[in-house]
C-alpha cells in the first residue's frame, strides 16, 4: 500500500502542474484529494429464526481518504470517478459456539456463545457518478450534487470477537484482530448519493466539502454459522456508511 500512494501522490502533483497552465475558462476536469471520516454499520439479513438471530450492535466511527476525477462533458454537469481507501465495518451479536482449545491447539470442549463480533474492514473503491453543479454561486461559491455507484475491492477484514457464554454472562473469551478474509466477499457494490460545495480561492484550486451516504447493496458475507444444525444457516449483510469529507480540488 505504501507504494501505491506513492503512485498516487505523484500523479496528483503531475495532474496539477498539467492543469494549471490552462485558464479555468478552458478546462473541462478537475482533480483533487479528500479526507472523509464516516459513521459505518452492517444490516444484517440472516434467515437463523428466534434462535439464531442475527442482530446490529452498533456502527462504527472510522476514516477515509482518496483521490477524485471529475470531466465535465458539457457545462456544469460532469462524470466523477476516483480512487478511495476507505476504513468501513460494524458490530454484529448471533449466537455461535466457541472451541476451547489447550495450548496444543487441541479442542477440549464447545461452549454455546453468544458473539460479539466487530468488523474491521478496508476496501478500495472506484465510484462512478454524475454530478450536477449549480456554477459559481455567490461570487466563489457553488453547490452540487451526485449520485452513482461505487465499486468497492476488500484489501483486508479482520474482527476482534468477544464470545459471551449463555449461561453465565461473565464468562467470556476473547480472540481480537481475527483474519476473516474468508468470510468476506472480494467485492462489494453500493448506491452514493451526495451534495458539497466548493468555494474558489484562485483560478484553479477550490475547497471541496460535502456528505456522502453509500449504501450497500450486496452480500458481503460468504460464511455459514458455525453451529452444528441442518440446514446451514447462511450468513447475509450489506455494509453502509455515511461519510463527511473535505479536500482540495484543481
Amino acid at each position: 500500500m505504501k507504494v501505491s500512494v506513492k503512485i498516487m501522490i505523484t500523479g496528483i502533483l503531475l495532474i496539477v502542474l498539467a492543469n494549471t497552465t490552462v485558464s479555468a475558462q478552458d478546462r473541462k476536469f478537475n482533480f483533487g484529494i479528500h479526507f472523509s471520516p464516516n459513521i459505518s454499520w452492517i444490516k444484517p439479513d440472516v434467515d437463523g429464526g428466534e434462535l439464531y438471530k442475527y442482530e446490529s450492535d452498533g456502527a462504527r466511527l472510522l476514516m477515509g481518504y482518496g483521490a477524485d476525477f471529475n470531466y465535465f462533458f458539457i457545462p456544469n454537469i460532469a462524470l466523477g470517478t476516483g480512487v478511495n481507501v476507505v476504513y468501513n465495518g460494524g458490530k454484529l451479536k448471533y449466537p455461535s459456539p466457541y472451541v476451547v482449545k489447550d495450548a496444543n491447539n487441541v479442542a477440549q470442549d464447545t461452549v454455546d456463545c453468544n458473539l460479539y463480533r466487530k468488523y474491521k474492514l478496508q476496501y478500495l473503491e472506484i465510484p462512478l457518478v454524475m454530478i450536477g453543479s449549480t456554477g459559481d454561486l455567490m461570487g466563489n461559491f457553488s453547490i452540487y450534487g451526485k449520485f452513482g455507484l461505487g465499486t468497492s475491492f476488500k484489501l483486508k477484514a479482520r474482527s476482534d470477537d468477544e464470545y459471551v457464554k449463555k449461561s453465565a454472562q461473565d464468562i467470556s473469551y476473547k480472540d481480537e484482530n481475527k483474519n476473516i478474509g474468508k468470510d468476506v466477499n472480494f467485492i462489494k457494490e453500493s448506491l452514493i448519493i451526495g451534495i458539497g460545495g466548493t468555494y474558489k480561492f484562485k483560478k484553479v484550486i477550490s475547497l471541496n466539502f460535502g456528505i456522502n451516504y453509500n449504501s450497500g447493496f450486496t452480500d458481503i458475507l460468504t460464511s455459514e454459522n458455525p453451529a452444528e444444525i441442518t440446514p446451514k444457516i447462511k450468513e447475509n449483510g450489506k455494509a453502509s456508511y455515511v461519510e463527511m469529507y473535505v479536500g482540495v480540488l484543481f
